[in-house]
């Protein structure tokens, strides 16, 4: 079957109140407080109050949370990396 669109990478925050993922990511943890995504070499990690899925696909989430503290996106470095300065 053939995709009738090309689904481009996409990161959004909505509202301050939830965070949209389009295109392939993997899920690390996520617990009430907090969450942590992988996406194309980068880790996403969340810390707030209320942290949950409202929509859970393989190419796409849509993540919500009361209130957020924290948003963190960082290169995700493979064993033995380090960061060009």
């Amino acid at each position: 079957m053939r995709k009738l669109f090309e689904m481009g990478s996409l990161i959004s925050i909505e509202e301050l109140s939830s965070l949209k993922i389009l295109g392939g990511y993997e899920l690390v943890k996520i617990t009430d407080g907090y969450a942590m995504i992988r996406k194309e070499g980068y880790k996403i990690e969340i810390s707030g109050t209320d942290i949950h899925f409202d929509m859970l696909l393989a190419q796409s989430a849509l993540l919500s949370f009361t209130e957020l503290h924290e948003l963190r996106i960082t290169k995700d470095l493979k064993k033995g990396e380090t960061h060009e300065t």
